[in-house]
């Protein structure tokens, strides 16, 4: 019918990057490879909730010593896609949805990752690793602060500016940086941290596997 609204026209896709659309923790590898196990101190302090996740990474990030472009290659050879990610974004592209990335990974990681891989359009709002050592992170500014979170390093913020009236909002994440998107969302998608976290709060969920059946489920959704 002409006139008629595209299927996913009134869909917002909130994606985490790291361990969300790669198929595995790239940071860690990476800090992995650069710094032994001195990293996980920070890993096991946050998971204690000792300390929240912006300031586990700010601790984790300035323990790296290698030339900057060093941690930028490494972070981009060591990312690989989730399966079903790149078709579904062509799927969401084309039917209309409004797409965007919201990490606390680097964002020339991500656009070196989107441009290689040659992934569907999509706003990126990332944080930017400093220039020199001992690196720092600055966050988006469209990230918020909240009390979970910390100053300028809440997710939930960008799902409350993007989201228009009579919007369906669906979220995928893996980690705790991700809980505060995930409590704005219509729809969430999650696995390891975020599973977890949501089971334990309540927060009603769907296993991200493959993004193809996570596609399956928003049609259903937008259709019933």
């Amino acid at each position: 019918m002409l006139g008629m609204l595209s299927p996913y026209a009134r869909l917002l896709v909130l994606l985490d990057y790291d361990g969300t659309i790669t198929t595995h923790e790239c940071n860690e590898i990476v800090l992995q490879r650069f710094t032994g196990d001195s990293w996980r101190v920070h890993e096991e302090a946050l998971h204690r909730g000792r300390i929240g996740h912006a300031e586990c990474l700010r601790r984790q990030i300035a323990l790296l010593q290698e030339p900057r472009s060093t941690i930028i290659e490494a972070m981009v050879s060591a990312a690989e896609l989730a399966p079903g990610l790149a078709e579904t974004l062509a799927t969401l592209s084309a039917g209309g949805a409004r797409v965007a990335v919201v990490s606390a990974g680097f964002r020339e990681v991500i656009e070196r990752v989107w441009q290689r891989e040659r992934l569907s359009q999509a706003a990126i709002l990332a944080s930017e690793l400093g220039t020199s050592r001992p690196y720092r992170i600055t966050y988006n500014p469209a990230l918020g602060t909240c009390p979970t979170c910390g100053p300028a390093a809440c997710k939930g913020a960008v799902a409350r500016t993007l989201r228009s009236a009579g919007d369906t909002v669906a979220v995928f994440g893996d980690g705790h940086a991700d809980l505060c998107m995930a409590r704005e969302a219509d729809l969430v998608f999650a696995r390891g941290a975020l599973a977890t976290l949501c089971a334990s709060q309540s927060i009603t969920y769907h296993p991200l596997g493959d993004f193809r059946d996570a596609l399956a489920t928003v049609d259903a959704t937008l259709q019933a």
